[in-house]
């Protein structure tokens, strides 16, 4: 299979915040068909990159490449099921929105019988980022169907990471999310306590940005190199990370800061101990989810 050629048009189905900018990447590069039920935005990517509108499924027959860029599963879904009869054999759709695994799968079980993949090539930034051309993208498929589509690949965004099967991409954006969200409200937690303690808080912003601090540590060493290699003996023993949790409880209470989610993965310490593990290093708490049948890393083969 060879990548789609340049004189052949990439359709484009959204041209909100994200996909417009997307689409105008891809539009630098190749012939556009692109759809929206915004008509201004239609009407704007004409102008742009010289954007085609799409006013029938039929309009795509000879379109070996489909990107969407919607707002809900449901919406992707529909899409394709109207215009998967109309596109030709060995066409390729990359789905850029952010979903589930489940909803690549669904679609892939949309798209099989017409013999079209599906990529998850999620986006791994915000709009600016697209716009400037520092996007990256994390991606899950067929390998042969991201070679037909790299050039459309390489046009979004240089920076690709391949996670795997179809749905990697798409899990790998979701997590990545989850743990920036869930980060976000410790972090707003950790700025009401600093500011009702008189902590400044830019010298805060710096311990916590330090390598060797807070916010880095549990990843780049107690996850990349403890947890990954079952290694919990010696380091700072979970029964002390409980007290210092224990102390970040009491403070809050005492400067009247509501906490939540530093107050939720206290409880996983106080398991921790319960179950046992209150010497082992504090990376420990993973064990807990191994106990539960949803091991932290891939358990070794014997």
């Amino acid at each position: 299979m060879t990548q789609q050629p340049t004189n052949n048009p990439v359709a484009i189905y959204g041209l909100g915040n994200m996909g417009f900018p997307l689409a105008e990447r891809i539009g630098a590069n190749f012939a556009t068909q692109v759809f929206d039920l915004d008509t201004a935005a239609l009407a704007r990517a004409k102008e742009k990159f010289g954007g085609v509108a799409i006013t029938s499924p039929e309009d795509l027959k000879n379109t070996h490449i489909v990107v969407l860029c919607l707002p809900t599963p449901t919406i992707s879904l529909a899409v394709l099921a109207q215009i998967a009869p109309q596109l030709p054999r060995g066409a390729v759709v990359l789905e850029t929105s952010t979903v589930n695994p489940e909803h690549i799968h669904a679609e892939q079980k949309v798209l099989a019988p017409f013999g079209i993949d599906v990529v998850d090539a999620s986006i791994m930034a915000g709009v600016g980022q697209m716009v400037a051309g520092s996007a990256s993208l994390a991606l899950g498929g067929d390998e042969q169907a991201i070679a037909r589509a790299q050039g459309v690949l390489d046009a979004i965004a240089t920076k690709q990471v391949y996670f795997g099967q179809q749905g990697a991409g798409a899990a790998a954006k979701v997590i990545n999310n989850a743990v920036a969200h869930a980060v976000m409200v410790v972090v707003a937690e950790a700025g009401a306590m600093a500011t009702a303690s008189g902590v400044d808080c830019q010298k805060l912003i710096t311990l916590l940005s330090d390598a060797q601090m807070g916010l880095h540590r549990p990843l780049t060493y107690r996850y990349a190199d403890r947890i990954v290699n079952g290694d919990y003996a010696g380091g700072m023993p979970l029964d002390a990370a409980r007290k210092d949790s224990v102390l970040a409880l009491q403070l809050a209470q005492t400067l009247g800061v509501p906490l939540f989610a530093i107050q939720g993965s206290h409880s996983v310490y106080d398991m921790g101990v319960a179950a046992g593990h209150g010497r082992d290093d504090y990376a420990a708490v993973a064990k807990l989810w191994a106990d539960w049948g949803c091991p932290t890393v891939p358990t070794k083969k014997a």
